[in-house]
């Protein structure tokens, strides 16, 4: 009973939008609902699991249902087997549509869902947010089940922002026959769309798709898919594509650069794929003298490390 009590109070604090006092708060971080919430997910032993389905029977207030979810999510999180996800499955599939709705977010918390059925059917939903939790939630399912309707998403969908559901469910089921799906949207204007189906195409089949990294290294007008190209052909790239990394990388570091760059840069990239597969080119030999000389100032700190490191190999 004592356990049972703690669950009650726990789900009536995580619905508390005040601080301690009852006086209104400037950050939601400092609610007694937030704090009940990072409570919850610090469950981590299996028996919540029951606790949680008593006091599920016991309530129909749907606020504290939600609470309820959210726990069992968690618990799914730190529990062996999905024994909590089927607790949820089983009340999900009972409740009433409208209900469904306000709980669906719960499961894009869970790592692994063993039954896709109800999710596969809300990807159909009209309701963009509907459609968007059951594309993620697609993700955490069995890449068996749910790879014919993510490519039939992905051949269809116009939607940038469904497209990036669907992209990010199919790089986690590691859904390697989506590749030739992926390629048509390299035309998409939307910078994450590109990033990611290049990303993918790497993962995927990276060996098979050089030429549209190299496209995208030497063509694309943004940066940041330039960052992306030139990783892919740092893991994939074979001599074919020395003439062209050393043509950009000569680009980067002709003039002095400001603003952020990723822990590893493109220029890191570059380097490394041409000191992996051409260390000996007289062309590369000659830049690399180059850049620890003359343009070794417009190198950042990391990146004449990384260069120092391959040198004195």
């Amino acid at each position: 009973m004592e356990h049972i009590d703690y669950i009650q109070d726990l789900i009536y604090r995580m619905s508390v939008t005040t601080d301690e006092h009852g006086q209104a708060v400037r950050s939601s971080g400092d609610s007694v609902g937030w704090k009940a919430r990072k409570e919850a997910q610090q469950l981590k032993e299996e028996h919540w699991i029951d606790i949680v389905d008593t006091v599920w029977t016991q309530t129909t207030h749907v606020d504290d249902r939600k609470h309820l979810f959210f726990i069992w999510s968690h618990l799914a999180r730190h529990t062996q087997g999905t024994r909590a996800v089927d607790k949820m499955l089983l009340y999900f599939q009972s409740i009433p549509p409208r209900e469904q709705m306000m709980l669906l977010h719960t499961f894009t918390y869970v790592p692994f869902i063993p039954d896709a059925t109800p999710f596969l059917s809300l990807s159909y939903a009209k309701k963009s947010s509907v459609r968007h939790h059951a594309i993620e939630i697609l993700g955490r399912c069995d890449r068996e089940v749910v790879g014919e309707r993510l490519i039939e998403l992905l051949s269809i969908s116009k939607n940038h922002v469904d497209l990036f559901y669907i992209l990010s469910a199919i790089q986690k089921v590691n859904l390697q026959m989506a590749a030739p799906y992926l390629v048509p949207h390299l035309r998409s204007n939307k910078v994450d769309i590109r990033a990611l189906c290049i990303d993918m195409l790497s993962t995927f089949d990276g060996n098979h798709y050089l030429s549209i990294f190299e496209h995208h290294l030497a063509k694309d007008l943004s940066s940041s898919i330039k960052w992306h190209a030139m990783k892919a052909i740092a893991e994939h790239g074979t001599p074919s594509q020395v003439k062209l990394v050393l043509k950009r990388v000569k680009s980067i570091v002709s003039r002095p650069r400001a603003g952020r760059q990723h822990l590893i840069s493109e220029l890191m990239y570059g380097i490394s794929f041409l000191h992996r597969v051409a260390s000996d080119d007289p062309a590369v030999v000659k830049w690399l003298q180059e850049v620890r000389t003359t343009k070794y100032d417009n190198l950042f700190e990391h990146e004449q490390k990384l260069l120092s490191e391959l040198l004195a190999e």
